[in-house]
């Protein structure tokens, strides 16, 4: 799970959450991506993917268009070291 946030001219945070918890029917691979002003409500989109490989490029990918953006890391929990590739695009949006 990574939560990443930024604030916008007029003051407002707005939150972008990517989740990998939620499994789907048709496809080995998924994640969720939520975004919005709130953490408990927003825009949801599920991503779906045949392979590991196309998923983590996707990850890798809308990471960087984030941190590029603006956004910064607000949260982020890995289980087991699996997504340890993630870590330097992360490292450029802590917050020190």
């Amino acid at each position: 799970m990574i939560t990443l946030y930024k604030t916008d001219r007029q003051g407002r945070i707005h939150y972008y959450s990517l989740d990998d918890r939620q499994g789907h029917l048709f496809a080995g691979f998924t994640f969720t991506v939520n975004w919005g002003t709130t953490l408990t409500a927003g825009r949801e989109k599920v991503y779906v993917f045949e392979t590991r490989r196309e998923m983590d490029k996707k990850l890798q990918r809308l990471i960087q268009d984030r941190v590029s953006s603006g956004y910064r890391v607000l949260y982020s929990f890995f289980r087991n070291q699996e997504y340890r590739y993630l870590k330097p695009a992360l490292r450029k949006a802590v917050v020190s």
